[in-house]
């Protein structure tokens, strides 16, 4: 952003971001807004990114937000910078199904080899129920364990112990429970 992240964005950035995202202008300079605030230095931090989680939460949402944070930096610097932001928070609000279920791929999948194992389902689960305490999981679902028993068990095809993109959008299109958990909206 250069000089102009103290001003604002130029008119020149404000395009470019509406071509990378489906924001409109009066919504980029708003989360612009909200990036300026939620950071101390030039780019957002993972402790900041923590930080604002747990207080949108007000629960345990620093191991989510973790998860998150390394989706959204996908230059792997160790920040987040504004375009970054934006675009990440683009994927995440999209109504497109496909563009959704390709983001929480990606941060489901965290060692970034193309399957998800049982392990980073576990951790995901386990970080999404210590984020959403408040809400009341089904039964067959009321703990960590017991979704990550179900979604493999729904996901996991070939029974291989690992979920494929392919297994992981079949999966999740056909089932609300799994659909709502994998797009990390934990209410069943």
């Amino acid at each position: 952003m250069g000089n102009s992240s103290h001003k604002g964005l130029s008119k020149d950035e404000i395009q470019q971001l509406k071509k990378v995202s489906n924001f409109s202008e009066r919504e980029i300079k708003e989360w612009h807004g909200e990036y300026q605030q939620s950071k101390k230095g030039s780019h957002l931090t993972v402790k900041e990114f923590k930080d604002v989680y747990s207080k949108m939460y007000g629960a345990d949402a620093g191991q989510f937000a973790e998860h998150v944070f390394r989706t959204f930096d996908t230059n792997g610097d160790g920040k987040v910078d504004f375009r970054e932001f934006l675009i990440g928070l683009s994927v995440t609000s999209t109504d497109n199904i496909e563009q959704k279920l390709k983001w929480a791929f990606t941060m489901y999948d965290m060692d970034g080899d193309g399957t998800i194992t049982r392990k980073e389902m576990m951790d995901m689960m386990t970080s999404i129920y210590r984020m959403t305490p408040s809400i009341v999981k089904p039964p067959d679902v009321a703990t960590p364990e017991m979704m990550t028993t179900k979604l493999f068990g729904n996901i996991d095809e070939n029974g291989d112990g690992s979920i494929t993109w392919k297994e992981f959008r079949t999966g999740a299109k056909a089932d609300p429970l799994v659909l709502n958990m994998l797009q990390l909206n934990p209410d069943p």
